[in-house]
Formats: C-alpha cells, structure tokens, sequence
C-alpha cells in the first residue's frame, strides 16, 4: 500500500499508472486539484458519482453510517490511492461518504474522462476492477470484524492501521469509529493497553510500544 503522506507522482497512483506518459498529458487538461480540510467532507452516500478521485496528500476516510446512527469507517486512504471508481462501472451514486482525515489535496477526474478511457485503452478496465475490488473486500472485511471480533481486536487492529513509524496521530472517537465501537468504550479499552504498556496516549496521537502483541490480539499477523 501507497501510505507515504507527502505528495505523490501522478504516474505511479492507482488508475493512472496504467496510462502512458502521452496518455496522462492528454488528460492533464481535465484533471482538477481539489484541495480539502481536515474534517471536511468531499461527498456523501447517494451523491452524484461525478469524479474519479486519488488522494495525492493527506488522507480520506470512506465510511458508511450504521443503523444504530454511529459512523463506521471502512477504510483510510493515503496518498497514491483511488476512491470513487464505481462510478466507471455505471453507478450513478456513491455508495460510501469520504472525509478528510487531515488537510490535504485530491486528483479528479470527471466520470465521462473516466468512461472514455475505459473505451479507448483496456487494460484501465483492469486497474478499475483492481481498485473497486480492493475497496469492496477492506470493506467485507472491515463490516466481518464488526461483527465477529471483540472491541480489544478491533482496537488493536485500527492502531496498527493508523500507525507509521510507531505514532498513530489519531483520535479516541476516529478510533472508535474505525472500530465500530463507541467511544466510551474505545476510551476504556485503551487505557487498558496503556497499563500493560502497549500504547502511550496524548491528545491526537497514540505511540504504539508493542505492536507484535498487538498484532497477535488483532489475530492480523500480515499488518
């Protein structure tokens, strides 16, 4: 995975890397630079799927609101990964929200762009089922562990999702939400780890001490 937080080259993110150089300058003329702010959303479940987006600073989150009201996050994005890529395949909403973890900026591509490619070179045909496919199975997975895994696995896993270099610069309740739990029990689960030296908590970030017991409580060895 593209996790790097700096700007990334255009030729090596996902959709775009399956285009030649002469490819992408013709389309630099459509594609737009949105940039965007930490907590801002950049569309909503059921909009209009009008852009192909790629993170190329920052980072998106695409979540879905559960029944009981409480925000579950299906996935985080880094710079280099594509969102919104359903819309290639012919539907017309966007079926996940995307937000804004930290300020940031977002390649678009707009929908007919995006149709005429998959018309004219085949092998982006490929690339759009690679991205829609991964995004579809973080999901699967993400909406699994809801259900089956205890908060303390669930937790450790979004820790280790979130982290880099040791830090995650995250939030209780953005944890809790990529937990599907809520916040006061985020909350009591990780003062737990904190006492059995685990993490060190501050306000906005978490340093994770031991991340091979919390790889061994998330049952995720690969993280």
């Amino acid at each position: 995975m593209l996790r790097e937080t700096a700007e990334i080259e255009l030729e090596v993110a996902e959709f775009f890397r399956a285009l030649t150089r002469e490819r992408l300058e013709e389309l630099r003329p459509v594609l737009a630079t949105k940039r965007f702010e930490r907590q801002r959303a950049l569309y909503f479940t059921g909009e209009p799927a009008d852009f192909l987006w790629v993170v190329r600073t920052g980072e998106v989150r695409l979540y879905k609101n559960s029944l009981d009201g409480r925000l579950a996050t299906l996935e985080t994005l880094y710079p280099g990964q594509a969102f919104g890529a359903i819309s290639a395949l012919g539907q017309d909403e966007y079926p996940t929200s995307a937000e804004a973890m930290t300020d940031g900026t977002a390649w678009c591509l707009p929908r007919k762009s995006v149709l005429a490619l998959l018309r004219d070179e085949p092998q982006i045909a490929v690339e759009v089922l690679k991205i829609v496919s991964g995004r579809l199975h973080a999901a699967h997975e993400q909406m699994r562990s809801f259900a089956h895994d205890p908060a303390p696995a669930r937790l450790a896993n979004a820790l280790l999702h979130a982290s880099r270099e040791g830090e995650a610069r995250v939030t209780r309740r953005a944890l809790a939400e990529t937990a599907g739990t809520t916040v006061e029990t985020a909350i009591r689960v990780l003062r737990r780890f904190e006492r059995e030296g685990l993490i060190r908590g501050a306000v906005g970030r978490v340093s994770v001490l031991n991340p091979d017991e919390l790889r061994r409580m998330s049952g995720k060895r690969d993280l």
